[in-house]
């Protein structure tokens, strides 16, 4: 989070009287940089883990407030001075200060990623560092947070930099709309025979300015309400859901420029002291309350971002005395970590992600207390020798060479990620060669096996003789993207689409029609082709987290109620009955998270669920097998606890390394499908056998890697199990 760190105490005029760049502020605002420590602080604290604060991720929307403040302060004081703002001295000011340590730092975590990573994980963190370090980490952000499968991975090394990328935006905008004002200003005072005085032309300039941020304001504001409670990732790293908090902070800095409203609040200490104790109260009111099942930004965002407000506000009134809440913020310490807190945003997620990555685990407590003291030593050492050298040194301070910073850490990032990538593709292929497992690494077959069960035991026993990973793996270990489950014609992500779809053999003398979640759409490659071979017409009425079953769930990261996959279901068990289905198959994994009661009251503990679960799936199935020739259950795959492609990929890893054990809990959680299956009567298609054998769950069979990630079955893996489940089901394999 960015901000200028010379921040001025403002007298109320009519003119401004900040001193330039160039030139040191008369009195520093030490309430806004103890503010600024407040805001890393709690954002460090919610990042290591600290469940009692673990709302305060709202330390980012402190820091957006205070970057609107300072910012616009800067414009306004420009604008006093000179009576007009100069867009080239503004971005050379926001390059000199966020680039060097912004670019370092995205080149040092690709570096970090080579070396400690394997190939898997380094090429999508080269791209995301590119995408940061173009300010558009927001952007790639959202895709992948809205994308199911992608949410599923681990989060980036560089997913801290959306922030920064949403301030940059906004400041790509609000300094145009700046000058547009300040253009419309003076127009007018020249159509009206110019105006008396200098002063006049400003307060007026200012009040076209405060006119139109109060509009970007409440526009983004109801954006954010709107928005937020159906699209929460989107709305989350969107820059239209976070610009009314920047815009909070802007129209506060056009404020206390004017002389008639700090002469009002001027002399009145008990305001100043209610204002910077209540606002700080309603900062930590808000990481006490919320945690990663409030709906944010939305409204909630209001409450740390007028809080901030309050306390800004509070310095600003002229007084001759000095607040409790002033001196707080004000202490040495505080003020130190003010100064550092920019690089200390950057640093401190690096160093709590990639070590978690690398073990496939959560830190521990220790771990996670080097870490944060780890972010403390490199902020320093940043602020000392990139951050403080780059902003005040001579050399940097002319404009054109200043603007050279942004295509120069562009290239930079970029060279560096596209080395670092292919490095990491030398690496994945580096060594002697590797061949794939075969029928020949296993004892005799039990003749009951087919050939993928026998080839699945012995993967299981070369995985147990620690097997080298073969070299030539399907996919490639730089290409794990490419697992990602195939889609349907028809994708229900979007709620706003209600087609049918005809996947299989569009030609085809019979229906077939597919119920479920992401669990379902992970077997699309393998039910396309028994539709195709069995001359059934298919129909894939899925949606990613939306289980089928009578119940209501919650969206899976957040309690709230799951609404929009009711409709769905509706929507879908309508067009199933018109269909008229030869055969009904369902594949639904189990409730992520929890689900609400008859009461309406939700419900998180994993036995009350799968009690809650038994008559909802019972009774799904009842529905749908009453309007269907047949139905068929194929019971959900193994799950595992971690990720296979990052642990194939880790530097060494042989097969042994990275065989699973399935999930016990979940295993508990699917058996109370197959149990409400049994009791309606519907056939069951297990095919944990091709999964899993004596309790191993090889994370390769022969060449090809099983899991995606750590439910949900490979692209690659699907087309294998073809016979197999045609004869699960009963159909016999034709051609």
């Amino acid at each position: 989070m960015p901000h200028d760190l010379q921040v001025p105490h403002l007298t109320p005029s009519t003119t401004v009287s900040t001193p330039p760049a160039s030139a040191p502020a008369k009195r520093l605002r030490g309430d806004v940089q103890g503010l600024r420590a407040v805001a890393i602080l709690t954002v460090l604290a919610a990042h290591a883990g600290v469940s009692w604060f673990a709302g305060g991720f709202v330390g980012v929307d402190v820091f957006f407030v205070i970057s609107g403040f300072l910012i616009t302060q800067q414009l306004v004081g420009e604008l006093g001075r000179t009576g007009r703002i100069s867009l080239r001295r503004f971005y050379a000011r926001r390059a000199r200060r966020i680039l060097p340590a912004a670019a370092l730092t995205l080149a040092a975590t690709v570096v970090a990623a080579v070396v400690l990573l394997g190939p898997a994980q380094v090429a999508p963190l080269a791209v995301d560092a590119v995408w940061a370090s173009a300010f558009a980490a927001n952007i790639r952000m959202a895709i992948s947070g809205t994308d199911y499968f992608q949410a599923e991975l681990p989060p980036s090394a560089v997913q801290h930099f959306w922030s920064l990328a949403v301030e940059e935006q906004f400041y790509l905008v609000w300094p145009l709309v700046a000058l547009i004002c300040i253009v419309l200003a003076g127009r007018i005072g020249a159509a009206r025979g110019g105006e008396r005085n200098a002063q006049q032309g400003s307060a007026r300039a200012r009040r076209f300015l405060l006119a139109a941020i109060a509009l970007i304001t409440l526009a983004s504001f109801a954006w954010s309400i709107v928005h937020t409670p159906g699209e929460a990732t989107a709305a989350y790293f969107s820059s239209l859901t976070r610009a009314w908090e920047l815009g909070i902070g802007a129209a506060l800095a056009i404020l206390v420029t004017s002389g008639r409203v700090m002469q009002r609040l001027a002399g009145t200490p008990l305001v100043r002291e209610v204002l910077v104790l209540g606002g700080l109260a309603a900062i930590v009111c808000a990481c006490l309350a919320y945690d990663e099942s409030t709906p944010f930004p939305g409204y909630h965002a209001a409450l740390p971002v007028l809080g901030s407000a309050a306390v800004i506000l509070a310095g600003a009134i002229p007084s001759g005395e000095t607040t409790i809440g002033a001196r707080l913020l004000s202490v040495a310490p505080m003020r130190a970590i003010g100064d550092w807190s920019f690089s200390l945003y950057l640093w401190h997620w690096p160093l709590l992600i990639l070590p978690e990555i690398v073990l496939q685990r959560d830190l521990t407590w220790p771990e996670r207390g080097l870490a944060v003291a780890g972010a403390f030593v490199m902020a320093y050492v940043s602020f000392r020798l990139v951050e403080a050298p780059f902003r005040e040194g001579a050399l940097w301070r002319p404009t054109r060479r200043a603007l050279t910073f942004y295509p120069v850490s562009i290239a930079l990032v970029a060279t560096i990620a596209f080395g670092g990538t292919v490095y990491a593709d030398f690496e994945a292929t580096r060594g002697s060669f590797q061949p794939a497992i075969t029928l020949a690494d296993a004892p005799a077959a039990n003749p009951s096996l087919d050939k993928q069960e026998a080839l699945v035991r012995a993967s299981v026993l070369a995985a147990r003789k620690d097997t080298p990973v073969p070299t030539e793996l399907r996919p490639a270990l730089t290409e794990l993207d490419s697992l990602k489950p195939s889609r349907t014609r028809c994708d229900y992500t979007d709620d706003t689409e209600r087609d049918l779809c005809v996947d299989g053999d569009p030609d085809g003398d019979r229906t077939m029609v597919i119920f479920g979640n992401s669990h379902a759409l992970h077997w699309v490659p393998t039910l396309n082709r028994i539709a195709k071979q069995h001359g059934f017409r298919a129909y894939f009425l899925v949606k990613n987290r939306c289980v089928s079953a009578s119940i209501t769930t919650d969206r899976g990261g957040e309690k709230d109620p799951y609404t929009e996959c009711d409709d769905f279901n509706r929507w879908a068990f309508k067009q199933f009955k018109r269909l008229d289905p030869d055969l009904t198959v369902v594949s639904t994994a189990p409730p992520i998270n929890g689900v609400y009661d008859e009461d309406g009251s939700w419900v998180g503990d994993r036995g009350e669920i799968d009690e809650l679960m038994r008559p909802a799936y019972t009774d799904f199935l009842r529905r749908a097998d009453k309007h269907t020739k047949r139905t068929v259950l194929i019971r959900d795959i193994q799950g595992f606890d971690a990720n296979a492609g990052t642990c194939l990929s880790r530097p060494g890893a042989t097969l042994g390394d990275c065989l699973m054990g399935a999930v016990e809990t979940r295993e508990t959680s699917i058996d109370v499908q197959v149990r409400a299956a049994e009791k309606v009567g519907v056939d069951v298609a297990d095919m944990s056998s091709y999964f899993c054998w004596d309790g191993s769950c090889p994370t390769v069979v022969g060449d090809t890697i099983t899991h995606y990630d750590g439910t949900h079955m490979s692209r690659q893996y699907a087309p294998q199990l073809v016979e197999p489940l045609a004869r699960r089901m009963g159909l016999r394999t034709q051609g």
